[in-house]
């Protein structure tokens, strides 16, 4: 039997990046907290923090940070049955990609964290990673490209994500007019979001079965990027709805109106049934239903 207090202070340390600022939000003195990490790694015969900058879970370490996240949710659901006034604790962490946190995920969680009096923490990583942090143990749920489970969580498809390609006037004047696009793309520079953002080289490939040697511009913000596109700093991809407003509106040049990148969105979450993660489960798939193209039957 795992002490509750010791696997907070584990959850605390993770989530502060260190052991000082864990023992500032547990109020109590770093050595209180050192001393509750080596009891905990002790019982579990295993090193479970990198004492690293910041602090991070080993592989068993994930292992309980996750049950003891799972405690902090189950004991916030009987607080709320009791009507606590301390329910605004609970700890909410969630994995989501850019586009969707701009586009529909906070119509989902802002109303749940309102009415549910939790506490949100969003983890804003490419939809291809997102898995990662549920595997670690660091979310109770992902919106995520993997249809395959996490262990100890279960799926429900979204839909996908229309994406567009799009340039600024200059852009599409200089390296698309009248020219061949499986000559163009390749060729032109684009804007990707990060270094894991793949959506422009996999349009392309599957354009043309080329890769992409053109210069690669990154610009890892979401209204960032969208201006730099719009800038003339090089071609990238929108999702469906602003890419057909701003062509509309002469803001930029839709680059195919007939080709497109679908990305299937898939919500992973634990196999624990509370009030709260149910409610979670079905605002989160509410609200991917009217934005997000229908999941394939």
């Amino acid at each position: 039997m795992y002490d509750r207090e010791r696997l907070a202070t584990l959850s605390a340390v993770v989530e502060e990046g260190g052991f000082d600022a864990a023992a500032a939000r547990l109020s109590i003195t770093p050595s209180a907290v050192s001393q509750r990490i080596k009891a905990l790694e002790r019982q579990a015969r295993r090193i479970l923090v990198r004492r690293t900058r910041p602090c991070v879970a080993t592989e068993e370490g994930a292992a309980l940070l996750r049950l003891a996240r799972q405690i902090a949710v189950l004991e916030g659901e009987v607080e709320a049955g009791f009507g606590s006034a301390d329910t605004a604790g609970t700890h909410l962490p969630i994995a989501v990609n850019a586009d969707s946190v701009t586009h529909w995920f906070l119509s989902a969680v802002v109303p749940l964290a309102a009415r549910h009096g939790v506490r949100l923490d969003l983890h804003v990583d490419d939809e291809e990673y997102t898995a990662a942090l549920l595997r670690e143990g660091s979310v109770v749920g992902a919106v995520t490209t993997s249809s395959a489970p996490v262990q100890g969580c279960a799926v429900r498809p979204l839909g996908a994500t229309r994406y567009r390609p799009v340039a600024a006037r200059p852009v599409y004047d200089r390296w698309f007019a009248g020219r061949d696009p499986a000559e163009a793309f390749p060729l032109a520079p684009r804007v990707d979001f990060g270094s894991k953002d793949r959506l422009q080289t996999r349009f392309v490939r599957g354009l043309t079965h080329r890769p992409c040697t053109g210069p690669a511009h990154r610009v890892p913000a979401a209204d960032g990027y969208h201006e730099a596109i719009r800038a003339g700093l090089g071609w990238g991809m929108f999702t469906d709805g602003p890419a057909r407003e701003a062509n509309a509106a002469g803001r930029i040049v839709l680059l195919d109106a007939e080709r497109h990148l679908d990305v299937p969105l898939y919500w992973q979450h634990w196999k624990l049934s509370t009030t709260v993660l149910d409610a979670l489960t079905e605002s989160v798939c509410a609200a991917a239903a009217t934005i997000l193209v229908p999941p394939a039957r």
